[in-house]
């Protein structure tokens, strides 16, 4: 599964000054707002919200994945964000998540969202790989820089 239908320019960010887990939430579901318009801004930070009580999305490496399903959404969409500085994500042995993977897919196709969940995973499980996005000097360079290390890992 490659990453391209799923990651575009215009969902690729550098964040600067975002101060919380919930403020972050709300850009991203901002950001993808348009290309749902059966939920909205807030109805999608609350399926996110809802899906970090279940178990938080960090993991030690500073990434997170926050994600959620709907029937109302008709194909997954992929937010990528590196954040200056990281925010918390709730779990006091992580670090803060500085490199964020926001998934908003449909209930309809599940398989779908869980082998992307697992293919952005396997890219940042490589030290080298987080190395190399946490250095994109612009959300053009991130948005590259993911898709290079998609067709590295085949």
């Amino acid at each position: 599964m490659a990453l391209q239908p799923y990651i575009r320019p215009d969902l690729t960010f550098i964040l600067e000054g975002i101060e919380s887990r919930d403020e972050l939430f709300k850009r991203l579901a901002a950001s993808v707002d348009a290309m749902i318009p059966a939920l909205k801004g807030e109805a999608l930070v609350q399926r996110l919200m809802a899906r970090e009580k279940q178990m938080p999305t960090s993991t030690p490496e500073g990434v997170a994945f926050p994600h959620a399903l709907a029937a109302e959404i008709d194909k997954t969409h992929v937010a990528a964000a590196l954040l200056k500085p990281g925010v918390d994500f709730g779990v006091a042995h992580h670090p803060r998540s500085d490199l964020v993977f926001c998934m908003f897919g449909p209930t309809s196709d599940p398989w779908d969202h869980v082998r992307l969940l697992a293919r952005l995973a396997r890219i940042v499980r490589s030290e080298t790989a987080r190395t190399r996005l946490r250095g994109a000097a612009s959300a053009a360079d991130l948005y590259e820089t993911l898709l290079a290390e998609d067709r590295s890992h085949g």
